[in-house]
């Protein structure tokens, strides 16, 4: 009996260190800890391009989502990846799912940026990064990195995300089930190598007959 109980502490406690070691955000984007397949998506607030709150637990519960970080319209490897998302957002429909992209920029950042890009899928501002912190992402990038992009991408983080502190999330692409849980994760430290849109497209599928056949 007593054997068990503090084996019980013990998980409690590990667990408890590993969610403030998930949720704290990492010196360098190698440290991160990002949710892994079987966990639930946390209900942390996110803000659509007209600044209103809203709950990614939610709109997956409507239907199952395709979520992907981005570091921000200012990274041009992030941008190509937006490209290629909408090149295969209407076979992400058509198989039911959302496709939902989130980053720290503000939300009237991405209103412009939907409409100058033509990007029909849904875009979320995490400009507290607090949902790239809930999801195990979230990292702070060193000032002389940030200055580093501001001279050569003409990118001010400060401009983009409105607060002091270079705090971005590692890339990462989440296929989420309608009940919030996570069925497949790309997370790379490597903001150069994306997730390959027909991997994902087939990633989503193979997601979607595991719910099917838990569902029946």
């Amino acid at each position: 009996m007593k054997t068990n109980l503090l084996l019980s502490l013990v998980l409690f406690i590990s667990s408890g260190l590993l969610a403030e070691q998930r949720t704290s955000i990492a010196d360098t984007a190698d440290d991160v800890h990002p949710l892994l397949v079987g966990q639930t998506v946390p209900d942390v607030p996110v803000w659509s391009p007209e600044g209103k709150p809203l709950s990614l637990t939610k709109m997956a519960a409507d239907k199952p989502m395709v979520l992907v970080f981005y570091r921000g319209g200012w990274c041009p490897y992030c941008n190509h990846q937006l490209n290629e998302l909408q090149d295969i957002e209407d076979e992400l429909v058509a198989m039911g799912y959302r496709l939902v992209a989130i980053s720290p920029e503000l939300p009237d950042n991405l209103k412009k940026m939907q409409s100058e890009r033509d990007l029909s899928y849904t875009l979320l501002s995490d400009f507290r990064i607090e949902v790239a912190r809930a999801f195990g992402l979230a990292f702070r990038m060193k000032d002389k990195t940030a200055d580093m992009y501001k001279e050569k991408l003409n990118a001010d983080l400060q401009k983009f995300k409105g607060e002091q502190k270079y705090n971005l999330p590692v890339p990462g692409v989440f296929v989420v089930d309608t009940d919030g849980v996570i069925q497949f994760s790309y997370v790379n430290p490597n903001y150069a190598v994306r997730l390959h849109p027909e991997l994902l497209l087939k990633a989503a599928e193979v997601a979607l007959k595991g719910e099917n056949v838990r569902k029946h």
